[in-house]
């Protein structure tokens, strides 16, 4: 299970089944030396309908199943916004629209979205867009790492890498290139895990040892 330090953000990866019977415990951050609770999903109380929703609105918690590709989204356009939580959904994705930097600081206080997408709408990026941006340029490298960003904008190419990594983002596209997105995404997916493979591998064989 993914463990995020709540005291530097620091990403950790905790076996479930070393954990104690009852599926609690604390670990202490190398990092910060912050004292973070764990609680395997499995051994998670039980929660109503309703209770969920307040949980998830005032702590901006939500659990995914293992497996579920997770998405999210800035889109201040609303035809725009639409076009692309129906393509992501059309891909299997669970989107959650941001609008500001508290919004996804507080999302990835308990999960690591696999994908985010922005989008630029107008000439120039407006604040809350900057804000964004700097918040993911502000991650740690292994989180940041396990994220493709797709950057919007008028005067995208999915061709340009530099133009790419000028603005923070794996990947820029055009508007237009929304229509065939399922066929950008998917070989910039590939392109990412394979230029990280051997990363992931080697810190994976590390935290064995540590944990």
């Amino acid at each position: 299970m993914d463990v995020i330090c709540t005291g530097c953000s620091r990403h950790y990866k905790i076996a479930e089944e070393k954990l104690p019977s009852d599926g609690v415990a604390y670990f202490t951050c190398p990092n910060c030396k912050e004292r973070i609770k764990i609680q395997a999903p499995s051994k998670t109380i039980s929660l109503s309908t309703d209770e969920k929703a307040v949980t998830t609105e005032s702590q901006g918690f939500e659990s995914f199943e293992p497996g579920t590709k997770t998405a999210l989204a800035y889109c201040p356009e609303s035809q725009a916004r639409e076009l692309l939580q129906k393509e992501l959904s059309g891909l299997g994705y669970e989107v959650r629209l941001i609008n500001q930097q508290d919004d996804i600081r507080s999302r990835f206080r308990y999960h690591i979205y696999d994908l985010i997408i922005l989008c630029q709408n107008g000439p120039e990026p407006e604040d809350d867009l900057s804000n964004i941006q700097e918040y993911i340029s502000s991650l740690l490298m292994d989180m940041r790492r396990k994220i493709l960003v797709v950057y919007i904008h008028s005067r995208g190419n999915r061709l340009d890498s530099m133009q790419a990594f000028s603005m923070g983002a794996d990947l820029t596209i055009s508007p237009p290139d929304l229509k065939d997105l399922s066929e950008i995404l998917s070989p910039a997916l590939d392109a990412k895990e394979i230029a990280y493979k051997v990363f992931f591998e080697c810190k994976a064989k590390v935290e064995e040892e540590v944990f």
